[in-house]
């Protein structure tokens, strides 16, 4: 039997230990930095869209109504595997945007109505349905986590989106951790946006609360002032809807 030698043992604690100590590193700067800037006036942006079902989508669509398709294009959004509500309502918004850009922008070709038109549906699994017990919701918590990483890590660097917006449904924490676990490897720094339910007045709903706290999203939108008071990062936007 060859003699136990105390040196590699130190080498392979000392290198866990520099990985590990890199891994909280990554983490921190990633938590912690402000997300690359993107000026107004700048190319086009890749959109992904997390939508949920009642009041969450009919806000995000209040504030997607609001963006320029131009500007925020290709889309992609993602549903619950589940919500064919919110999966009509995307195909009638899109439907709506290149109806609009085709008959009045005398200004945009095919080729632009292509691109601003551009958009496509991931379904993942609800990682909570309304009425689930938070035990059992751990579990279809994580499968919906492994599902939002497969697609981030099966997107191509020049797929990955620049810009995430959520306003808490069941499928937003798991697109949100898996993104920021794409951004401490490397392989992609979108910013994450979240604008919490105008409904909402007094305190930040649970997903948010998990987002702000632990610095997943970037920027923390609330439709009421005296939200910013109690929670310091977050930004008044005004009314949504």
């Amino acid at each position: 039997m060859p003699p136990f030698n105390g040196g590699v043992v130190a080498l392979v604690w000392l290198a866990l230990t520099l990985a590990l100590l890199n891994l909280v590193l990554r983490v921190a700067v990633v938590a912690i930095a402000p997300p690359k800037r993107r000026p107004l006036d700048g190319p086009p942006l890749k959109t992904l869209v997390v939508l949920g079902s009642g009041g969450h989508t009919a806000e995000m669509f209040a504030l997607l109504n609001a963006l320029s398709p131009k500007r925020y294009a290709p889309r992609t959004y993602v549903l619950a595997d589940t919500d064919m509500t919110s999966l009509s309502k995307v195909n009638a918004f899109e439907a709506e945007i290149g109806e609009k850009y085709s008959t009045i922008d005398d200004t945009v070709d095919d080729i632009t109505l292509e691109r601003i038109s551009e958009h496509q549906i991931v379904f993942m699994p609800r990682s909570r349905e309304v009425g689930q017990s938070y035990i059992t919701s751990v579990f279809t918590t994580l499968k919906a986590l492994i599902h939002a990483s497969t697609f981030f890590f099966c997107l191509k660097r020049t797929e990955m989106p620049d810009v995430i917006l959520v306003n808490g449904p069941g499928t937003c924490l798991p697109t949100c951790v898996a993104s920021f676990i794409s951004r401490v490897l490397g392989m992609a720094s979108p910013a994450i946006i979240y604008v919490e339910s105008v409904c909402r007045v007094e305190k930040l709903s649970l997903t948010g609360l998990i987002l702000y706290k632990l610095r997943l999203a970037d920027y923390v939108f609330v439709q009421w002032e005296g939200l910013t008071e109690k929670y310091g990062r977050a930004v008044y936007a005004g009314r949504v809807v």
